[in-house]
């Protein structure tokens, strides 16, 4: 195995019957990579067969909780299994503070035990975190500290845009990227999000391998067939949509 992708969630802030919030579950040999983790996604997890405590880096795209708010149900599921919970968790500057106050007004007991090792690491825009894979960081269009994600591993690349607009920044690095995880939260064009229009307008000159559209409200969920075809007809781009549990491997 190369790199193999779950889908855990693939809905966003409005529920959806069969859809958890923001995750994504990255494999790379020796290593497991949450990226954001909404409603949903430790169960999602669990159903993936991945045990909690095997994901070993979390990064978080932003401050909403359709992407962080089962964090806390994530790290206390890991000290119940272990009686301890380990992770690196990969955040934008601002979200760390936050993150920490929201740790220690929830599970104020367990926080600063020993056994809970949350060894944050601060990714701004352009910065690159390194294990036997590496973690890029890049600017998204949705808030004031919002980024998606650039892992690579042994030459095969994927990005994660979590919520934004469409944008050249995330055009360029899309070219000939393996696969291209990108939100599609709107049928019509809609500040900080992306809209099927918008994207086919940006995106009819790119070449990623495969796209994955993902972050469906229930409008788009509705109609993502269609909207996955219009798509794909029109920019020549193979893609799928996003469906809770379905596994990509490259």
């Amino acid at each position: 195995m190369d790199i193999k992708v779950t889908l855990l969630g693939t809905g966003a802030g409005v529920p959806i019957p069969g859809r958890a919030q923001s995750g994504i579950l990255v494999e790379v040999p020796k290593h497991k990579i949450l990226l954001d983790c909404g409603m949903g996604t430790p169960l999602r997890i669990a159903e993936s067969g991945t045990a909690v405590d095997e994901i070993d880096t979390i990064c978080l795209t932003h401050e909403h909780l359709d992407h962080i708010q089962d964090i806390p149900a994530l790290i206390k599921a890991s000290w119940l299994k272990n009686k301890e919970a380990k992770y690196k968790i990969i955040v934008p500057k601002e979200l760390k503070k936050r993150l920490i106050n929201i740790f220690r007004c929830l599970d104020a007991p367990h926080f600063d035990d020993k056994n809970i090792m949350l060894n944050f690491e601060v990714l701004n825009p352009e910065e690159e975190f390194q294990d036997s894979f590496s973690i890029k960081a890049f600017d998204t269009l949705h808030t004031d500290m919002s980024q998606g994600y650039e892992i690579t591993h042994d030459g095969k690349r994927i990005i994660y845009t979590g919520d934004t607009e469409v944008s050249e920044k995330i055009k360029n690095l899309s070219e000939n990227v393996d696969i291209l995880i990108h939100e599609l939260s709107s049928l019509k064009k809609t500040k900080g999000h992306t809209d099927t229009e918008s994207f086919i307008s940006t995106f009819a000159d790119t070449s990623p391998k495969l796209l994955i559209l993902t972050h469906f409200y229930p409008d788009v969920a509705e109609k993502i067939k269609e909207v996955t075809k219009k798509i794909e007809k029109e920019t020549g781009i193979q893609t799928i949509s996003g469906k809770d549990l379905r596994t990509i491997q490259i």
